[in-house]
This record gives C-alpha cells, sequence and structure tokens, in this order.
C-alpha cells in the first residue's frame, strides 16, 4: 500500500485521505472562488479548517470568525477555526481561497473558536542543516477532543523530524499511538521534497514530494527532506486515542539531541 496521495485539482470540499483510509483521522482540501458558500457536513467528529490562502469567514454554530487575509503558507502565520461534533458550519469565500480541513472522530461537544496568526506557537528547531520553523495551531492550550495540527517549514535543502522519531507504540508516557497526515506545499514552482518513512524492520518506503501532495503516516518514522533551492512546507496533522505528544526517536540516530546542544553552545 502506497502511503502517497498526488495533488488533487478541482473545487469544492475535496477528499484527500477519506474516512476508514486511517483509524483516527481523515483530510479534506476546500478550494472556490470570492463569493461561494459552502457547508462542511454535519458528523460525529470533530473538524479544523485551516486556511492556507485567501480570506474567509466562516459561521459555525451561532458563531461567525471571519479572517484575515492569508498570501500563503510561507508568507504568514495560519488562521484555523475549530467545529466541535455535531455542530452545522459553513464557509464563504471573500476572495479566492483554500482551506486544509483536518478531521477525527469526537464525541466531546466543546465550543467552536478562532485561531488567529497571533495565537499561533513559532519556534525554531534543531540546528545547521536540520534547522526548521514550527508553527503549533492547535496544542494543548485548546479545549480539543483528539486533534493535534501545526505547520513545519524547511529552509532549502534542510531536513525536518530529525532526528527521526515515531509514535505507533502504546507505552504512556513515553509513546502513545498517534496517527499523523502531512500535506505539502513547495516554493518555487517545479522543486520537490523526500518523505521516508521505515520502522527499521520490513517498513521502508520513500516518496518524492510535489507541491500539493499527502503522505499517511500510520507507523514508523517519518522524516523529511527539502531539495536545494526550495522551500517545502508541511501541515502536520496528529490523531489518536490518547491526544498527548510523545514521539519517540530512532536509537540510531538520537545522540544528535546531544550534537544539537554542543553545536547550539558553540553558535552563542
Amino acid at each position: 500500500m502506497s502511503f502517497l496521495v498526488k495533488r488533487p485539482e478541482g473545487e469544492g470540499l475535496i477528499p484527500v485521505v477519506e474516512k476508514g483510509k486511517m483509524e483516527y483521522e481523515s483530510f479534506a482540501l476546500l478550494r472556490g472562488k470570492a463569493g461561494d458558500v459552502f457547508s462542511l457536513p454535519v458528523a460525529d467528529e470533530e473538524k479544523v479548517a485551516v486556511l492556507l490562502s485567501g480570506q474567509i469567514e466562516a459561521k459555525v454554530g451561532g458563531k461567525i470568525f471571519s479572517t484575515g487575509y492569508r498570501k500563503d503558507v510561507f508568507s504568514s502565520n495560519a488562521w484555523a477555526f475549530y467545529v466541535p461534533p455535531g455542530i452545522e458550519a459553513s464557509v464563504r469565500m471573500l476572495l479566492p481561497s483554500e482551506l486544509a480541513i483536518a478531521a477525527a472522530p469526537a464525541t466531546i461537544q466543546g465550543e467552536p473558536f478562532l485561531v488567529t496568526p497571533e495565537d499561533v506557537r513559532a519556534k525554531s528547531a534543531g540546528v545547521w542543516n536540520w534547522r526548521r520553523d514550527v508553527k503549533d495551531i492547535i496544542d494543548g492550550r485548546h479545549k480539543v477532543e483528539k486533534l493535534i495540527i501545526g505547520e513545519t517549514i524547511n529552509a532549502p535543502g534542510n531536513w525536518s523530524g530529525w532526528p527521526p522519531h515515531k509514535h505507533d507504540t502504546e507505552n504512556f508516557p513515553v509513546e502513545v499511538v498517534m496517527e499523523e497526515i502531512y500535506h505539502f506545499r513547495i516554493k518555487p514552482q517545479g522543486g520537490f521534497g523526500v518523505q521516508r518513512i521505515y520502522d527499521g524492520k520490513e517498513l521502508d518506503e520513500l516518496y518524492v514530494i510535489n507541491d500539493g501532495d499527502t503522505v499517511m503516516i500510520p507507523k514508523g518514522y517519518h522524516p523529511v527532506v527539502a531539495a536545494p533551492g526550495y522551500s517545502l512546507y508541511y501541515l502536520w496533522i496528529l490523531s489518536g486515542k490518547t491526544r498527548f505528544m510523545a514521539p519517540y526517536e530512532d536509537p540510531l540516530h538520537v545522540w544528535q539531541r546531544g550534537a544539537e546542544a554542543l553545536i547550539h553552545e558553540v553558535l552563542r
């Protein structure tokens, strides 16, 4: 089975990772022109919609959320909104816009909320050619049942998910089972990245990543690298039975954590 889903075309609500492909999450894109209005299906699941580009107004239950303008995923932090299970929601495009919509089975009736670019927690991770920018959109601050969501940007030639980590074994608090989806964008056009998924045993998959591609990560270590000359972005979506961040790093490469500390000390 291939974990790679190539870039879909078209407008409207476009399923990318359909329900049933993974146990805990699904993923879709929503694209439209200025003035278009779309309803999000009511279901026994929670949803988070992340604005990738454009500007929209969302109605979630009795609340109305308006975003500012986002040129693209490389230019600014994200706007996002949360839809609890069983709640009606609709989106009106104020400009030509695209949203990423993550969903996970849920039963807890929380409250809708809006995430602004100022709410996003941005930090630098790694060093040298495995330094990247990580932006937490939905995390432990938010009353969400299953989903954890963020964005990562690799500079040209740089790695992320490094040292390689996984989260496919229930061993709380050292590691918990959480599926993940990566949705990629690459700048400028024509570039690519490479995604590896492996477990050190039988699983070892390697994919060439182009702009708009998506990768399902049900298990295994999953580092990714950008080609020289091209910035690589991915939206990452985590969901599992236990909503807890506990990545387990590959013992073969975990020594580089110590190297990071030494490098940071030298660079001070």
